[in-house]
């Protein structure tokens, strides 16, 4: 299948709306990419590991960092939704109504945004927290800020499996970003060895999430770049 398999009732309205989704959704790719790339320059989130002294010290003293860097989440959490739903209106288009990967990279990728949501709530709670509550519970909020971000993991893993099957099966994007989501894949169902282990530190959690973690960046910025390109190009609705 080389082009869309539902385009929308007019030939030439159904493909300039697509067109303009697929700017829509470029747009507020590049935006996620730049605003996560933003939060490199906040303060990290403190280590579970650390003492209740220590997290209430370094949260305290670098209060408008960490809440610079939550605004920035979450905002980055806005536009990768804006993203998730453009490219899944690309990949419904071309698979057709009844596409399960399409439906597959819908449904994983809004569970994958909503965990992470769930996270950077936490998170919140944990800055919140460093001044109005007993320092005693920020070990806990700490922790579970870490493990919940562990499980996004597996909304992500299916999430790329789906976009990996709707981009190689319909060619709605170039086969190699199909290619790299499949890696991107492979690399986080490293991370489910954390449920194996205590120590955070580990080998698999390290590789497969920060390994992970990096080509989805690069994965989106590249598929932003594709949609942009695409939609400067009117495409042929196929009956």
């Amino acid at each position: 299948m080389n082009g869309p398999a539902v385009a929308g009732r007019g030939a030439h309205g159904g493909v300039d709306t697509a067109m303009r989704w697929d700017r829509i959704a470029a747009v507020a790719g590049l935006l996620y990419v730049a605003l996560i790339v933003a939060t490199f320059f906040t303060p990290e989130t403190p280590d579970s590991g650390a003492s209740a002294q220590e997290l209430a010290t370094s949260l305290t003293e670098n209060r408008a960092g960490h809440q610079l860097s939550l605004l920035l989440g979450f905002l980055a959490g806005i536009a990768f939704l804006v993203f998730l739903a453009g490219l899944w209106s690309r990949f419904r288009r071309y698979e057709g109504v009844g596409g399960m990967m399409a439906g597959l990279f819908g449904l994983a990728g809004a569970a994958f945004a909503a965990t992470i949501l769930v996270s950077e709530g936490l998170y919140l709670t944990l800055v919140q927290a460093a001044e109005t509550a007993d320092a005693s519970v920020l070990p806990t909020l700490a922790t579970l800020d870490y493990w919940v971000g562990i499980g996004t993991v597996p909304a992500g893993i299916a999430m790329m499996i789906g976009a990996t099957g709707a981009i190689l099966s319909t060619h709605a994007l170039p086969a190699w970003l199909g290619y790299l989501s499949g890696l991107i894949a492979v690399l986080l169902m490293l991370t489910l060895g954390a449920v194996f282990e205590t120590d955070e530190e580990t080998v698999l959690v390290a590789i497969g999430g920060f390994g992970g973690f990096l080509l989805f960046m690069v994965w989106a910025l590249a598929t932003s770049v594709m949609l942009l390109t695409r939609s400067t190009h009117r495409e042929h609705a196929v009956a």
